[in-house]
C-alpha cells in the first residue's frame, strides 16, 4: 500500500482529477451522477457527486483535489481560500445548495494546523471568519477581478454551515479503500487480487434459466429422449452431475464479472470476455454429433485458453462459465 500511495502522490493535476472522478463514482453508488469540473472557472469544484436528480438544488458532495508539489502538504491558508470560494460562489448563485460533504483530496496529506481544525469543526469555522481578510478577501477571484469582502450575508451563510462536513483524504487512506479499485486500475494500472470463487445455489435462479434450457435440450438430443424439465436433468444419473458442473461454472463467471466490474476498468473486463468468445467460437461453429458434444468440445477448449485480465490468468471454471453467459445472451447458443 505504501508504494501505491507514493505513486498516487506523483499524479499530475489532470490525472488526479480523473482518479477522483472514478473513485467518487465507485464510492457514490447512491449518487445520481458524478461530474469532473476541475478547470478554469470551475467555481471551487473539481469533482461533484449529486445524490439526486435535483443536482445543485439538492444534496451533493464536493471533492477538491489539491495535488501540491513534491513534499508539500495542503496548508491552512490554501484550504481557507478554497472554502471561501465555495461560500462565495454559492452566494453568487452558482449552486443553490451547499455540499453536505466537502472533501479535500490531498495525496500529500494536510499540515498539522489544518488537520487539527478539520477535527474541530467549530474552530475551523471561527478561523475562516476571523481570518477572512487575510486569506480570502483578495484570494478568491484572483487575476485582479476584485476583492470579496465578508459581508453580513456571506457571514450568515458561513455561520449556518456545518463544518463537520469538511474532511480530508490523504493518499494512504485512498489506496486502502476498496472503492479505489477501478481508479487504481485505470490510472495507476494496478490490478486487484483474485475474484472470489462462485458457487451455484441449490435453487435455480432466474438469471440462469436461458442457458439451462438450452442445455436441457442438448442433453435430451444426446440421449435421444427429451427431458421435460431442468430439474429432471439434474436428477438424472448420467447427466445430472455434468449439469451441476455447468451451473458452478456459470456462477464462477458471475462472481468474476461482478468483482471486476467493481474493481477493474470496464474495458479490461470487456476485452477479457471478447477473448473468450473469439477463442471458442470456432470450435462452437464446427459440426458436432449433438448439442452435448458441442458443449463438451467448447468446455475442453475454454479450459486451455490463456485468457487473462490485467495479466492475471482467469481460473478454468471462470473461462468455461463465460461461455454459458454468452449462451444466456444469445451470442453463442448451445442449441439453436
Amino acid at each position: 500500500m505504501t508504494s501505491l500511495a507514493i505513486r498516487l502522490k506523483e499524479l499530475d493535476d489532470e490525472q488526479l482529477e480523473e482518479f477522483i472522478e472514478l473513485y467518487a463514482d465507485r464510492i457514490g453508488r447512491d449518487y445520481h451522477a458524478v461530474y469532473r469540473l476541475g478547470q478554469a472557472n470551475d467555481k471551487g469544484r473539481d469533482v461533484v457527486g449529486f445524490l439526486t436528480s435535483a443536482k445543485h438544488e439538492g444534496p451533493w458532495h464536493l471533492y477538491q483535489c489539491k495535488r501540491k508539489t513534491k513534499g508539500g502538504a495542503l496548508n491552512l491558508p490554501e484550504a481557507l481560500v478554497e472554502l471561501g470560494k465555495m461560500f462565495h460562489h454559492h452566494r453568487e448563485g452558482a449552486y443553490a445548495t451547499l455540499p453536505t460533504r466537502y472533501v479535500f483530496v490531498a495525496p500529500r496529506n494536510v499540515t498539522g494546523p489544518l488537520r487539527d481544525l478539520i477535527f474541530n469543526p467549530s474552530q475551523l469555522k471561527a478561523k475562516l471568519l476571523d481570518e477572512w481578510d487575510d486569506h480570502c478577501l483578495a484570494g478568491i477571484t484572483g487575476r485582479g477581478e476584485g476583492k470579496v469582502p465578508l459581508t453580513p450575508e456571506l457571514r450568515a451563510i458561513i455561520e449556518a454551515y456545518d463544518f463537520g462536513w469538511v474532511e480530508y483524504l490523504p493518499a494512504t487512506s485512498i489506496v486502502k479503500d476498496p472503492a479505489a479499485g477501478p481508479a487504481l486500475t485505470r490510472v495507476l494500472k494496478v490490478m486487484p487480487g483474485d475474484a472470489p470463487a462462485g458457487e451455484a445455489p441449490v435453487a435455480l435462479q432466474p438469471e440462469e434459466i436461458e442457458y439451462l434450457d438450452q442445455l436441457r435440450r442438448a442433453y435430451g438430443e444426446a440421449r435421444g429422449t427429451p427431458f421435460a424439465t431442468i430439474e429432471a436433468v439434474l436428477a438424472d444419473e448420467e447427466y445430472g452431475a455434468d449439469l451441476g458442473d455447468q451451473r458452478t461454472r456459470f456462477f464462477e463467471a458471475s462472481h468474476f464479472n461482478r468483482f471486476h466490474r467493481d474493481n477493474t476498468d470496464a474495458a479490461a473486463l470487456e476485452a477479457f470476455q471478447k477473448d473468450i468468445y473469439h477463442g471458442v467460437v470456432g470450435v462452437h461453429r464446427r459440426r458436432h454429433l449433438n448439442g452435448f458434444d458441442r458443449l463438451c468440445a467448447v468446455m475442453d477448449h475454454a479450459s486451455l485458453l490463456p485468457a487473462a485480465i490485467g495479466g492475471r490468468l482467469a481460473r478454468t471454471p471462470v473461462r468455461q462459465g463465460v461461455c454459458h453467459h454468452l449462451a444466456n445472451e444469445g451470442t453463442m447458443k448451445w442449441m439453436p
